[in-house]
């Protein structure tokens, strides 16, 4: 073979790996602006190139991608961030919807145009409610029945601006279990509590002889600084009418937090982190152990035991009885307190529920990834405002020496944890 003859062959062979086509449709990409490359490294010309706009990968006219609320999205992030809507067949982010009498998963616009609840079951239903309810005079009733819902009537401080509101559960016992002591507390606390609008009564299916008093949606503020009228009657249940929480095995106390408080999906995010990473630290302050009733391992999915926030965050995706209930549509619930009468610890817990939303508000992604949301942080932040939460800061005071030993990840034990 001449040398011509050589040189020819090796300067088409380079030309014909200089060649590349797109993977797409095959067309040649001649120069190295023409087209460009897939994440995996593929050649794509410009009329088949698509972008996700969730994770930025580039992709094909030929893979997998959807329209989720106008965006593409790949198939990956579709199938982990979005969900598909069973009424309009379309994919959505956000909140998850259902109800009661179907397994149809809803978007929060065809849930909101599509359905309807019934107070009485206190339930939601796409079809209506079939059940055929006698009439319940629950106005003339002291103790309500658990399905009573009053429309709720906001109370903040004079001149304060805020969104966020706090209603709390207050679940007590008639020590002795005498019903006729039951009724004369109720008619006292219906007295000086639903008849000024503060709060009102409702029996419970866990409680063996009691009710619970149900606050209306007051800000912090006002609960610290103009909810006189509450805490007198609190004490005056436990002090003058024989009503009990702590020392009881049925009583427990929750924090109902607006979500409308909270700056989006993110700040609840970090919240819910704030709590479920920090355990013990939120138990000594609650008074007492996760149970059945408060659980922390619901972020745990059984099969694989990696931790995800993914279904709190689902409408009816999580468990009820939680560390932190999301199921509830405007709240998220806090659960993990014990049942007391004390108004300096029901206090502390509304202070605990108000800094855990506060602390969290403003935080960046490093932040967090730096150890941000850490219960020693925490800590420091709660006893940097002593004007703010005084009851917190006083209760845990009285813990210090647990605490510090849980912020150095020390062994503490569950008998040491606990007083009221």
């Amino acid at each position: 073979m001449s040398e011509n003859q050589t040189e020819r062959i090796e300067m088409e062979t380079v030309d014909e790996v200089d060649i590349k086509c797109c993977i797409a449709c095959n067309t040649e990409l001649n120069s190295d602006d023409d087209g460009t490359t897939t994440t995996n490294g593929d050649p794509v010309c410009d009329s088949c190139v698509v972008m996700c706009i969730h994770c930025e990968d580039v992709l094909t006219v030929d893979d997998d991608y959807n329209d989720v609320e106008g965006e593409l999205w790949c198939s990956v992030c579709t199938n982990n961030d979005a969900h598909w809507c069973d009424l309009c067949d379309n994919y959505f982010t956000g909140y998850t919807y259902g109800t009661d009498d179907s397994s149809d998963t809803m978007c929060e616009r065809c849930y909101e145009n599509n359905t309807t609840y019934c107070e009485e079951c206190d339930s939601t239903y796409l079809n209506g409610c079939s059940y055929n309810h006698e009439d319940d005079d629950n106005d003339g009733r002291i103790i309500h029945d658990y399905s009573y819902r009053p429309d709720p009537i906001f109370r903040k401080s004079d001149d304060e601006q805020t969104r966020l509101y706090f209603g709390i559960e207050i679940e007590t016992e008639v020590r002795g279990g005498d019903y006729s002591y039951r009724t004369t507390a109720a008619e006292y606390a219906q007295q000086q509590l639903e008849m000024y609008d503060l709060a009102y009564l409702k029996s419970d299916g866990s409680l063996e002889c009691g009710f619970e008093v149900v606050t209306h949606p007051l800000s912090h503020s006002y609960f610290m600084n103009d909810a006189n009228r509450l805490w007198d009657t609190i004490n005056k249940l436990k002090s003058d009418y024989g009503m009990m929480a702590w020392g009881t095995k049925t009583c427990g106390l929750h924090v109902h937090i607006s979500r409308a408080g909270f700056n989006g999906g993110s700040h609840q995010h970090r919240f819910l982190q704030l709590v479920y990473n920090n355990k013990d630290f939120y138990e000594v302050l609650a008074g007492r152990a996760s149970s059945h009733w408060a659980k922390f391992d619901d972020i745990f999915d059984p099969e694989t035991g990696t931790k995800s926030f993914k279904s709190k965050f689902d409408r009816h995706g999580g468990d009820r009885y939680s560390a932190v209930n999301t199921n509830n549509r405007n709240t998220l619930e806090m659960r993990i307190f014990r049942g007391s009468l004390n108004p300096r610890f029901i206090k502390s817990a509304i202070d605990l529920a108000h800094a855990s939303v506060e602390f969290t508000r403003v935080m960046s992604v490093k932040e967090v990834r730096d150890d941000g949301l850490s219960c020693l942080k925490f800590r420091q932040y709660i006893e940097s405002k002593p004007d703010l939460y005084p009851s917190l800061i006083e209760r845990i005071k009285i813990h210090s020496d647990v605490l510090t030993r849980i912020e150095r990840k020390e062994h503490v034990s569950t008998g040491s944890k606990f007083s009221e």
